[in-house]
């Protein structure tokens, strides 16, 4: 029997299955994030905690496994919220989990008052853009290239 996917926010004290989905996530696709796994992996229990507590944090649950993350917080701008560090396990993949991790993302900005999300895509990730046009995300012209090519995709709310 199929286990049925959970998406639900984390709060301060799951710091420790926040370190656990952002860590794999860092090792399995390290050229996805800002971050390296290097300089994650030895961070204090305070540093875990105030990741946790600095955006909405959402994970995916398949039975009692959790199979993915995605993130919404503040951006630049009081009326945009920013959709950060999403990853589905590469098992997991194809199956909604990606889709459901951005709905709950956008339903987190709308109730919070924002109008406007954004998000950086690494060039070449194809799978990760197509994730977000399905949900209405379009490139907004933007593009950044340091450490690597990334460019902006904006949904209104």
């Amino acid at each position: 029997m199929a286990h049925l996917l959970k998406i639900r926010s984390l709060g301060p004290d799951e710091w420790r299955t926040f370190r656990e989905v952002r860590l794999a996530a860092l090792q399995d696709a390290p050229y996805a994030f800002g971050s390296t796994w290097k300089s994650e992996k030895d961070r204090s229990e305070a540093e875990w905690r105030q990741a946790v507590a600095s955006q909405q944090r959402f994970v995916a649950i398949q039975g009692e496994r959790v199979v993915g993350m995605a993130a919404g917080g503040e951006s630049n701008s009081t009326s945009t919220a920013a959709l950060t560090s999403l990853w589905v396990e590469p098992a997991s993949r194809g199956g909604g989990v990606g889709d459901q991790l951005v709905v709950a993302v956008l339903a987190w900005a709308k109730t919070a008052g924002f109008s406007q999300v954004l998000l950086w895509v690494t060039e070449g990730n194809s799978h990760a853009e197509a994730l977000y046009e399905r949900n209405g995300f379009i490139r907004t012209g933007e593009v950044i290239d340091q450490p690597r090519r990334e460019f902006e995709m904006s949904v209104e709310l």
